[in-house]
């Protein structure tokens, strides 16, 4: 607030205002004063900042592949169209990378296919030499049954044989010794001369001697503990067949577990399927990092070239920043704000920027909420302010005077900011009233660069001295230039 204040000594300006006085009325003359109606005007409160001019928006292109530069022969300060291709790159290398992608995919591929195919011809070898084992196993199980229930019969002939000659020849030894106890009763009948007794004894001799002849006989004639030709044949050809059917069967395990091996299971699909995936993902990476390539880098918004970080013949690495383009349609202001008039700046107040002598306007797009110290100065807030029409006589770079219209008012009571004061008991102007110099206390509000509003103590078309004046000239005559 442009106001001046004074500290007043009493006695001495009491004593001096006394004296004038006197003069005055015994003079009778009025000091005539610079002075100004007070009056109805639209007032606004404006901030005054500087800044330097920069683009809307600043894009900085980075490379989208890995290749030398071809082409590129900007410089900082250029002007670049939308749509322009301005760098180029040299694609022998991703052409190459590209061919050896795409044949790593289809070597992949058929691999993959090769072993799917193979695999599918070993299940089918798996399930026949499982199907000839499992044949093989019954073959084997029948013929062993017919070999076992031959010896089954031989084993059980063999034992009737066995059971009918032991008996035979528990008979015979019974009757042998039937015949020597006969025997020895005959001794005893011969050395006591009895003849009946002899004949008797005889005759029973005799005949346990014909039993005897018989069993003997009857023990000759039974069977041999053998097989007969036809069993025997019978058991050589099952041998033959065991013998040639556990061959066939072991062979056909053989084969169906070696076929088993060989075979490929879910997971191992998958890891063919996803490495054959893998391969053509890299093969289709490859053509559109080459298409990418081809396309080269294209301007997107007009603008001027604020930086250049590549050249031509440099390599440029994926991700790596070209250039700088700072919009040229759109431009903008970036200055600081100190903590005084932050408060009273708002994003959409209007704005007047002037630059080389040319005036533009514009309004406050952007505060950031980030204050920097610039320099030795104070920490500010960066504000953005936008250009409405920018021409061809803005240049980024340059610094900018901005004036921001913080508060608009119509129709309010001003007076000029060098009629007003200030005291310890608030702010205050001299106005001339029926001739006579008054000290008036008021309210103000609004301040523009050359008047504030004054919302109370004063009336529309009273005179406000705008000399510079002291309470000394209160009471005192005046009149207004």
């Amino acid at each position: 607030m442009k106001a001046k204040k004074f500290l007043i000594i009493g006695g001495v300006a009491a004593a001096l205002g006394a004296s004038y006085f006197i003069l005055t009325a015994f003079t009778g003359k009025a000091t005539a004063y610079q002075a100004e109606p007070v009056s109805v005007q639209n007032i606004s409160e404006t901030v005054e900042v500087t800044g330097d001019v920069h683009g809307e928006n600043s894009t900085t292109y980075y490379s989208a592949v890995t290749a030398p530069v071809s082409f590129f022969d900007l410089e900082a300060g250029d002007t670049v169209e939308m749509g322009h291709k301005v760098l180029s790159y040299d694609l022998k290398d991703l052409i190459l990378a590209r061919d050896q992608a795409a044949l790593t995919a289809e070597s992949a591929e058929n691999s993959m296919n090769g072993q799917v195919k193979a695999s599918n011809s070993n299940q089918a070898k798996y399930s026949k030499a499982k199907s000839d084992a499992e044949t093989y196993q019954i073959y084997y199980a029948l013929v062993r049954q017919d070999s076992d229930a031959i010896n089954q019969s031989q084993y059980q002939e063999n034992w009737d044989i066995n059971c009918a000659a032991d008996g035979i020849q528990k008979d015979i030894a019974k009757k042998t010794g039937e015949v020597n106890n006969k025997s020895i009763e005959l001794e005893k009948a011969e050395a006591a001369g009895d003849a009946a007794a002899i004949k008797r004894i005889a005759g029973e001799i005799e005949s346990l001697n014909t039993d005897i002849a018989n069993l003997n006989a009857d023990l000759a004639g039974l069977p041999p503990a053998s097989l007969n030709p036809d069993e025997y044949a019978r058991q050589v050809a099952d041998g033959n067949w065991m013998s040639d059917i556990m061959r066939n069967w072991t062979e056909a395990t053989t084969l169906r577990n070696t076929y088993e091996g060989q075979i490929l299971n879910s997971y191992q699909k998958d890891q063919l399927q996803n490495s054959y995936d893998l391969s053509l993902l890299s093969a289709e990476s490859a053509e559109d990092t080459l298409a990418i390539a081809r396309d080269g880098v294209k301007i997107t918004e007009n603008g001027i070239v604020t930086e250049c970080f590549v050249s031509e013949g440099s390599v440029a690495a994926r991700g790596t920043p070209l250039f700088t383009v700072e919009s040229s349609n759109r431009m903008k202001v970036e200055a600081g704000v100190s903590k005084y008039d932050i408060g009273k700046i708002r994003e959409g107040q209007r704005a007047q920027i002037t630059i080389a002598g040319n005036t533009y306007t514009g309004k406050v797009t952007q505060i950031s909420r980030l204050a920097k110290a610039q320099n030795s100065d104070k920490a500010k807030v960066t504000v953005s302010v936008s250009f409405d029409n920018p021409d061809e006589l803005v240049y980024i770079g340059l610094e900018a005077d901005v004036t921001i219209f913080t508060t608009d008012k119509e129709g309010v009571l001003v007076i000029p900011l060098e009629a007003v004061y200030a005291d310890d008991e608030g702010t205050y102007c001299y106005v001339i009233r029926g001739g006579i110099v008054e000290k008036q206390y008021i309210h103000t509000g609004v301040e523009s660069d050359a008047y504030t509003e004054v919302f109370m103590g004063l009336s529309e078309g009273e005179e406000v001295i705008t000399d510079a004046i002291t309470d000394d000239k209160i009471g005192s005559r005046a009149e207004a230039k």
